[in-house]
């Protein structure tokens, strides 16, 4: 044992190096504290970076949001293409007129010796040509369009620009202005529908008196 310790104070590396560790830890438990300092020196994840993110995220929707409505507002700013209405509304129009030239001669029947729609000239999506004769014999070529009648010729189907004359809302206005054959047949009929009508009022009161 002796032997062993002078040995040992005999060798100085061995002095040295139990120094050094002594030196290099001189306390165990400090060794457990580059750890903890570690631990401290990075405490728990920061709640700022998933902040940023949310921010990140949020600004991100924002500007999908803000791209989305300068496509809408883009779209809204383009003109519609044009529909085929209006093409409907004039097809609209010309059989309107055309059906107007029809019941206009059915109507002016009784007034006049003959009426009818010209054949010989040809009716456009503006005009439509109408032959009438009065009761005084007189030919008249009649135009209809969207501004009324108007004579525009005294003999059947034909188109003077000499004869032309101003429009007229409807035909019995034109025909009362021209014609006065038309004026006294027209008075008669009316004349004669107002009496057929007071004829069935007074059947009906007296029918109704009978049954009380």
């Amino acid at each position: 044992m002796a032997e062993k310790r002078a040995v040992q104070d005999n060798n100085p590396a061995s002095k040295d190096g139990h120094t050094q560790q002594q030196q290099l830890n001189p306390n165990p438990a400090a060794a457990t504290e580059p750890l903890q300092i570690s631990a401290e020196a990075h405490p728990a994840a920061d709640p700022k970076p998933a902040a940023k993110k949310t921010q990140r995220k949020t600004a991100q929707s924002d500007s999908s949001e803000t791209v989305k409505e300068a496509i809408k507002q883009s779209l809204s700013d383009i003109p519609a293409k044009e529909t085929p209405q209006g093409a409907c509304s004039d097809q609209e129009e010309v059989k309107l007129l055309h059906l107007e030239a029809t019941e206009a001669v059915r109507e002016i029947g009784f007034a006049v010796r003959h009426a009818y729609k010209s054949t010989a000239l040809t009716s456009t999506d503006q005009t439509v040509y109408i032959n009438v004769q009065t009761k005084e014999e007189c030919s008249l070529c009649l135009e209809l369009s969207i501004q009324g009648f108007r004579v525009v010729g005294h003999k059947f189907d034909e188109v003077d620009r000499s004869c032309y004359s101003r429009h007229y809302e409807t035909i019995y206005a034109l025909l009362d202005d021209l014609s006065l054959g038309y004026r006294q047949s027209f008075g008669e009929t009316l004349q004669n529908r107002l009496e057929a009508l007071a004829l069935e009022q007074r059947a009906e009161e007296t029918q109704a008196v009978e049954q009380d």
